[in-house]
Order: structure tokens, then C-alpha cells, then sequence
């Protein structure tokens, strides 16, 4: 139940209660011949109750609907406003009417107007003093809440000061570490500056994966940026099941700008480096040895990549703008090589062991470490100024494609940023692996194999361990943010193995396609393998 309809139907009970006790006020005085209410008031006095449940139980459902998944922020226009008061209208207007028609002909609506009046104030005043004894209780409840929650807040962070506090052999340490001297200048001052200034995690926020991307795609909408809820769905998901990412398509439809509103709403670290059309090989994203000087060239990909190190629980993204203005196996070869390995074997020589020289504290010997806290994401425009990704690039990397533009829900709601550490996000992924609930069904797995050896059969075309891992971990995580089983094989399916068809104009393929298209309506809806009937879609109508 979403928090904003569950504090809704709290506040009904609440005001339930209140009104029993009026009454049960009324009753009493009425009773003891304080002041007798009439028989026709009682009535009115129901009429009136039952009217104020019904327009409280249509303000929950609008509330319920009209709030995000997290429950917690919500926006309703002036129509909807209205659309929710109406059932209250609509009854209380009957009412008039009744009683204006009926009032001097029918005795249940013959009631008398000072009789009313006098007894409705009295039950008023009863539920008032409630509200008030419930108004106090909650105050005072809340602030000694408050007082409570300060004080270990404040004898947290007084630990974590402490804890952060360098001893005085580290401040010895750090007056030795001269950056002027050092081989690598900007990495010894990060040395320095940790060493001095140890880093503190922020804690992360409880959400769910579905509320983390309802909560992202509403904090998007926000500030005017529209995606799809598959689309964020398959960016959070793709995170779990490789540390490479690459956001294909137009220009235009905001590729740099959702892991760059990602990192605003998680409270992520993010780096911008814009690939150049002359890089060939790794020294232009990571830097160079300078013989003459006795330095290396730092690159700032090179120094974030380097402070992931030490911030470990802060995701950090690594985004590679425009990646395929050069060749991406020039310069980005030895990641893709690396990100294959066992996380322990996650490292790139920067220089030779031999050159000799201060080097800083976490480099191992002379290769930078990739930390499991990094993900590397790229931007891939389609135009003749730029390169074709090719299969070995597309097979390590998840692909999302970008290749419309996408309207506005109409739902604005002001959603606040939150933050989550690496750890609890790779605890959320390893929570939807381990669900079984979530993961790939045998029947899903049939499916997708009939439709997996009809394309090697038909078109020669296969794929590795490797696109299997990535689908068997996507999957469940795909499910876990709020989307289908199925949804999830069509975004791997179209993305990894249909895009091996792009340019494949031999005889029989546009027959093949026509029996591939026949083959998955056959198992699947068109809703859920939209993706990949697009792409067949478009490969026929490159070769009719």
C-alpha cells in the first residue's frame, strides 16, 4: 500500500472515531434532557456522515493514483481537485433538494432549524476536543521523537568524526607526500587529501528497485526530461549485469542526460569525458609517461577513476560522451579486456614497473585499479561522422537504444533526490537474483530457446556465455523495477542478437524475417516483444 493512501485511510478511522464520540456527546445530553435532539436531526446527522465518508473515500483514491510509488509527494491540478469533491457535490445538492421539496409534506424530512443547528454545533464541539487531546498527543509524541532521533544523530556523527580523525602518524605521513616531486602529482595530493580527510558514506535511502525508478522517472519528468519506463528500467538494470553501458541513437533524445540526472537523484559521482575523433589508444583517456619531465600526464577519467578507489560505497559513473567519434577498440580496448576478468584482475598498466619514481599510494605497482563501484557508460550517436560499434563491443556492453523521442505523461510531481551507496544498490541486485519469483520461468526459457535456434537456423546467427549470463542476471532485476519477464528477453533479444542482422542483405532473409515474426506472435504479445518486432519491422523495410 502506498504511504500516501495508508496515512489517508488513517485519517478517515481517525476522523470515524471523532465523530462517534460527538454523537456519543449529543446522545448523552439528549438523554439527560440537557437538550433533546429530534428524532428527524439524528437523521440529517447520518445523511451528513454519509456524505463525508463518500467524498473521503474518492479523495483516497485520487490520492492513491495520482501519487508516485514511493507515496510520499503528489500533485493534483484544479480538475482533479474537482473531479474528487464531486461525488460530496453531487450528494449534497441532492439533499437540498429533498429536503426543499419533501421538507413540509414528508416527516423524515421535516426538521427543525434551530433544533439542528444547536445539536450539529454540539456535535462538533465533541469531535473538535478531540481533534485538539489528538493534536497535543502527536506533538509532543513527535517532539520527543525529534529530540530523540537529534541525539543519535549527533553521537553518530561524533563517531564518525572521531573515527575520521587521521592519527598523528597519518599527518606525519601526509607532510612527507610532496606533490611537486611525485611521478604522479594530482593522485599523491588525492593521497594526501584522503589520508587527511578519510571519507565518511552517506546512508542510503530504503527504496525498493520499482520505487527507485518510479521515483528516478518521476524526478526526470520533474525537470522536463521524458523517458520511457521501460527505458529506465533497462538503464537501473543493465547496471546489474555488466559494468559497461552503451545509450545508442538519435542525438537529441537525452542519452548524456540520463545517467547525468541519474547521478543528481541517486547522489552519485559521475565524469564527463568527450571522446575526440583523433584518440587511438589508451593513453588518450588515461594519460602518458612525459620522459622529459619525469611525470605522467594525468587525465581527469584518470583521477575519477583513481577517487573511486577510496570512496567505495559511492557509485561513480564513468560516462564516455559521443564514444564512437573514434574507434572504440583503439583506446578503449584494454577495458574491455579487463571488465571480462575476475574482479581481482580488474587493473590497467599505466607505465612500465621499471620507470622508477614515488608512486601513489594505491596504484598496484604501476596499474590504476578498477573499482567494482565504477560503471563505465557510453554515448553513441548514429550519423556519418561516426564509427560502427562493432559485435565485440555490443556483445560485453548492455545496450539501450534511443531511437525516438519520447512525450510527456502529464504527471508532474516534485520528487526530492535521495542517495544510495554501492553497497546497497549491489544488494538490491543480488536480492532480485536470488528471488526466484523474479527470475527466468522454464516456460520463459523454452520460449526464448525456440526463437534463439530459429534465428542460428534461419539467419546462422548465434551468441556466447556471455549474452546468456547477461540475460539470466537482467531479467530478474528487469522484474524487480516494475516490468515483465518477457519485456526484458524482447530489450536483450532485439538489442544483441537482431542487431547481427543490420546489413545482411543475402537471398531468403526477408522470407526468414516474415517466419521469425510469425514464430514469436506465436509465444509472445506484440506488447511484449514490441522491441524486437520493431527491428524486424525496419530490417524488412530495408530489403522490400
Amino acid at each position: 500500500m502506498k504511504k500516501i493512501t495508508k496515512k489517508t485511510c488513517e485519517n478517515g478511522i481517525k476522523c470515524i472515531l471523532f465523530i462517534a464520540v460527538g454523537c456519543f456527546v449529543l446522545f448523552m445530553i439528549s438523554v439527560f434532557g440537557i437538550y433533546p435532539a429530534d428524532a428527524q436531526t439524528w437523521y440529517l446527522i447520518g445523511l451528513l456522515t454519509a456524505v463525508a465518508a463518500v467524498e473521503w473515500a474518492a479523495m483516497a483514491v485520487f490520492l492513491h493514483f495520482r501519487s508516485d510509488e514511493i507515496g510520499e509527494t503528489y500533485r493534483m491540478d484544479p480538475l482533479h481537485w474537482f473531479l474528487a469533491a464531486l461525488p460530496a457535490i453531487v450528494l449534497g445538492v441532492v439533499l437540498i433538494i429533498l429536503y426543499s421539496v419533501f421538507g413540509g409534506t414528508v416527516s423524515f424530512f421535516a426538521v427543525r432549524g434551530g433544533n439542528f443547528g444547536l445539536s450539529f454545533l454540539i456535535l462538533l464541539a465533541g469531535t473538535g476536543l478531540c481533534y485538539l487531546f489528538d493534536y497535543a498527543y502527536v506533538s509532543v509524541t513527535k517532539k520527543n521523537t525529534i529530540q530523540q532521533t537529534t541525539v543519535k544523530i549527533v553521537k553518530k556523527e561524533a563517531r564518525s568524526k572521531k573515527s575520521a580523525e587521521p592519527s598523528k602518524a597519518d599527518e606525519k605521513l601526509a607532510k612527507k607526500m610532496d606533490p611537486e616531486t611525485a611521478v604522479f602529482p594530482d593522485l599523491v595530493a588525492m593521497d594526501k587529501e584522503y589520508l587527511l580527510h578519510p571519507f565518511v558514506p552517506k546512508p542510503s535511502a530504503k527504496v525498493t528497485l520499482r520505487q527507485l525508478c518510479d521515483g528516478f522517472n518521476a524526478y526526470l519528468e520533474s525537470h522536463e526530461m521524458y523517458y520511457t519506463p521501460e527505458t529506465i528500467r533497462a538503464f537501473v538494470s543493465g547496471l546489474a549485469c555488466s559494468h559497461f553501458m552503451i545509450l545508442e541513437g538519435l542525438s537529441g533524445t537525452g542519452k548524456t542526460s540520463l545517467p547525468k540526472f541519474f547521478a543528481e537523484y541517486a547522489g552519485t559521482n559521475v565524469c564527463f569525458t568527450s571522446v575526440q575523433a583523433s584518440w587511438k589508444d589508451r593513453s588518450d583517456i588515461l594519460g602518458y609517461y612525459n620522459d622529459f619531465v619525469g611525470k605522467f600526464k594525468e587525465t581527469p577519467f584518470l583521477r575519477e577513476l583513481y577517487r573511486a578507489g577510496y570512496e567505495k560505497d559511492q557509485v561513480c559513473l564513468m560516462v564516455l560522451d559521443e564514444m564512437n567519434l573514434s574507434r572504440i577498440e583503439y583506446y578503449f580496448a584494454d577495458f574491455l579486456s579487463v571488465l571480462e576478468l575476475d574482479e581481482s584482475q580488474w587493473k590497467i598498466e599505466l607505465m612500465p614497473v621499471s620507470t622508477g619514481g614515488t608512486l601513489p599510494a594505491r596504484l598496484d605497482g604501476c596499474s590504476v585499479v578498477i573499482p567494482q563501484n565504477v560503471w563505465f557508460v557510453g554515448t553513441a550517436n548514429k550519423d556519418d561522422s561516426t564509427f560502427t560499434v562493432t559485435d565485440k563491443v555490443y556483445d560485453r556492453a548492455v545496450i539501450i537504444d534511443f531511437s525516438q523521442r519520447n512525450a510527456p505523461s502529464g504527471i508532474r510531481r516534485n520528487v526530492p533526490p535521495i542517495h544510495i551507496g554501492s553497497e546497497a544498490l549491489q544488494a538490491l541486485y543480488d536480492e532480485a537474483v536470488a528471488n526466484p519469483n523474479y527470475n527466468l520461468s522454464r516456460e520463459d526459457f523454452d520460449r526464448f530457446s525456440a526463437i534463439s535456434q530459429f534465428v542460428l537456423d534461419a539467419f546462422d546467427i548465434n551468441f556466447g556465455n556471455r549474452i546468456l549470463n547477461q540475460i539470466v542476471r537482467f531479467v530478474p532485476v528487469y522484474v524487480a523495477c516494475g516490468g515483465t519477464s518477457a519485456k526484458a528477453i524482447d530489450l536483450m533479444f532485439a538489442r544483441k542478437v537482431m542487431r547481427k542482422l543490420e546489413g545482411r542483405f543475402d537471398d531468403g532473409v526477408k522470407a526468414n524475417l516474415v517466419k521469425l515474426e510469425k514464430l514469436i506472435l506465436q509465444n509472445y504479445t506484440k506488447t511484449d516483444f514490441s522491441a524486437t518486432l520493431e527491428t524486424i519491422a525496419r530490417l524488412k523495410r530495408k530489403l522490400f
